[in-house]
């Protein structure tokens, strides 16, 4: 169930970059479109996609190293994604430089503010919980202690 919050918490924050990203592309390149309802299903058939990526990442510790490689095969998955759905739905063409260089910095920019916003809210949430286990290890050691203080007299 973690998993799935985890997932569904990505898929919210990507959503909400990739609609700011499709604003600003289609200002920069085709600032007279008109957008049909199918980009819509688009953004979020990708988004969702994106944020299946998540599934990369074990719930353990890792060490230094794979969790580094873990980004980078999460970042290629996530290019992969978006070029190649990107391609599919005709948001770029490949022979417009411009375009494709447009298109992997809004990735690399997504892919970067997406992954500290969910670090800081996985940071949030740890503390949070070392808080409460904190408290509750208190707790049960003031009821050991007024346990053994009636044990004694």
């Amino acid at each position: 169930m973690k998993r799935i919050k985890s997932m569904l918490f990505t898929f919210v924050c990507v959503t909400t970059c990739v609609v700011f990203a499709t604003a600003c592309f289609t200002t920069v390149f085709w600032p007279q479109a008109v957008l049909g309802s199918e980009i819509l299903w688009q953004i979020l058939l990708v988004s969702f996609l994106c944020s299946t990526g998540i599934f990369i990442y074990p719930e353990r510790e890792q060490e230094k190293k794979e969790a580094l490689l873990r980004v980078f095969l999460h970042y290629l998955e996530v290019n992969a994604v978006v070029l190649g759905c990107g391609l599919w739905f005709e948001w770029f063409y490949i022979d417009n430089p411009p375009m494709v260089i447009g298109m992997v910095l809004m990735i690399a920019f997504i892919f970067a503010l997406v992954s500290y916003v969910v670090w800081k809210d996985a940071e949030r949430t740890a503390a949070l919980m070392n808080k409460k286990l904190k408290e509750y290890q208190q707790q049960e050691d003031a009821g050991q202690s007024e346990e053994n203080k009636s044990k004694n007299s």
